[in-house]
């Protein structure tokens, strides 16, 4: 049984919650709230453009693994980044 994609209305509410988020990280770039949120906002619409709009959300749990993994290899090198920074 295979997985339908995401329905038209699922695509347009998506693209609605990606427009409200791009509007919030537009505003609060000058408000000084920190790169904490930017990162929290920028991560929200990445996850939304992934699950929908590359349908990892019906995808195949092989899909999901390597996009999991690419997203661990990201992590570890900004770890590694930051601790090269600190530690320098």
């Amino acid at each position: 049984m295979s997985k339908s994609p995401p329905s038209g209305l699922a695509l347009i509410l998506t693209f609605v919650a990606l427009l409200v988020l791009a509007a919030a990280s537009w505003l609060l770039a000058d408000s000084g709230t920190g790169t904490g949120v930017a990162l929290a906002i920028a991560a929200a619409k990445a996850l939304l453009i992934a699950l929908f709009f590359m349908e990892l959300i019906v995808g195949h749990a092989t899909d999901r693994t390597v996009a999991a993994i690419a997203v661990l290899f990201v992590v570890l090198l900004t770890v590694g980044m930051f601790a090269d920074v600190a530690y320098r």
